[in-house]
């Protein structure tokens, strides 16, 4: 009984706790959250003009593009046409053409006359450095390649003049054969 009067006991003062720690509702305060303004670029014309005539040298034929060359070399040397003109030099992909290319961006680049130019030409500048980069590298180990070609063909070379000494030597009669 005493038990029972426990348990009981027990029972009610649990549900009584729980009870309890239902009724107080919790209270949230609202928080206010703050998104950033959004920013909406514009582009500069003149630098999508641009974007849009790289897109078009670099579908150009090798001929458009020295008829392109041609006419640029009459143009004035305005930051504009040294872009183009940068262009042109690295889609030719000629020896020294991306060095030339590299030339006509620098002062582009650090230019405080055209702002807007600025960035552009110092992308074109750090893709060009990184063609003219890697066609490097391409050239280095075209010249590894080419060396070990030679090395194999000269050891092919000695190992036929090899085979041919080995064929030329009479064969030897077996031992204890009569002669």
């Amino acid at each position: 009984m005493m038990n029972s009067l426990a348990t009981r006991t027990t029972v009610v003062l649990s549900a009584m706790l729980l009870a309890a720690c239902a009724a107080t509702p919790v209270k949230q305060t609202p928080v206010l959250v703050q998104t950033p303004p959004r920013v909406i670029v514009v582009p500069d014309p003149s630098v999508a003009e641009l974007l849009a005539y790289y897109s078009s040298v670099r579908l150009m034929t090798p001929s458009e593009l020295a008829k392109a060359q041609q006419d640029m070399a009459k143009a004035d040397a305005s930051a504009k046409n040294n872009l183009r003109r940068a262009m042109l030099a690295a889609t030719v992909h000629g020896t020294g053409d991306l060095a030339r290319a590299l030339a006509l961006l620098e002062p582009i680049a650090q230019s405080t006359d055209e702002p807007a130019l600025a960035p552009l030409a110092q992308l074109l500048a750090f893709h060009f450095a990184e063609t003219r980069r890697q066609d490097d590298a391409i050239e280095k180990l075209n010249g590894q390649v080419r060396d070990a070609q030679r090395r194999n063909d000269q050891l092919n070379e000695k190992l036929e003049g090899l085979k041919n000494i080995e064929r030329s030597l009479s064969v030897r009669p077996a031992a204890g054969a009569p002669k």
